[in-house]
């Protein structure tokens, strides 16, 4: 598959996600994570819900395509597929108007036991809080933390809170770097750890008796 802004896989996320079940990539782009997710064995049946059509090489059981906001999209899914062990939402809750009606929706998908996991940029990170701070600058770019069609903003606890939202149970928070040495030794210190988080995974988990 080739290589563009939808076809990055995540493969960061991983070691994150239980093994084993059907995995629901929301803003999965092409389909590129959700075949690499089982490719590897993470999942044995996925699928992809965007409004970017699947590359034809996608390995996907099922495919949506539209806008995941609309009223009855999400809910069809669950109608149409079933609950799932895995749902995925890798950088979209910051793009929507309302992330917190979507986190509500995706928990309907889960199945008694499965687990959300988001990545969430962090707005803290040193890329934007140093130029706020020396020099009153908050610049919109064409990606990253201040990419242009970034509609909210968080930083851990607002993420974590975002998740928790409509009942479920935090799993596990993990700080992810940017590809950058500075980072990646600033991540591994307590007091500067938040300023080089570039974004938070959240996993949380429907619980087995609900």
């Amino acid at each position: 598959m080739q290589l563009g802004y939808h076809s990055h896989v995540r493969s960061d996320i991983f070691p994150y996600l239980p093994r084993g079940g059907k995995m629901l990539d929301v803003g999965g782009g092409d389909g590129a994570t959700a075949t690499a997710a089982k490719q590897a064995g993470i999942a044995d049946v996925v699928g992809v819900a965007d409004m970017v059509e699947p590359h034809p090489d996608a390995q996907l059981d099922f495919n949506y395509n539209g806008d995941l906001t609309a009223d009855g999209f999400i809910e069809r899914i669950g109608e149409e597929q079933g609950l799932f062990d895995i749902v995925t939402a890798c950088d979209i809750l910051e793009h929507l108007v309302d992330p917190w009606a979507m986190v509500a929706r995706l928990h309907t998908l889960l199945k008694p036991g499965g687990v959300l996991l988001a990545t969430i940029p962090n707005v803290r990170h040193r890329s934007v809080t140093g130029p706020l701070m020396m020099g009153d600058k908050w610049t919109y770019q064409d990606a990253g933390i201040l990419d242009r069609t970034h509609l909210r903003f968080f930083v851990r606890e607002t993420a974590v809170s975002l998740m928790l939202s409509s009942g479920l149970q935090l799993d596990e928070v993990a700080a992810l770097p940017t590809g950058s040495r500075i980072d990646k030794t600033l991540i591994r210190l307590p007091f500067v750890k938040g300023f080089a988080t570039a974004k938070y995974l959240v996993r949380v988990k429907r619980p087995a008796d609900g």
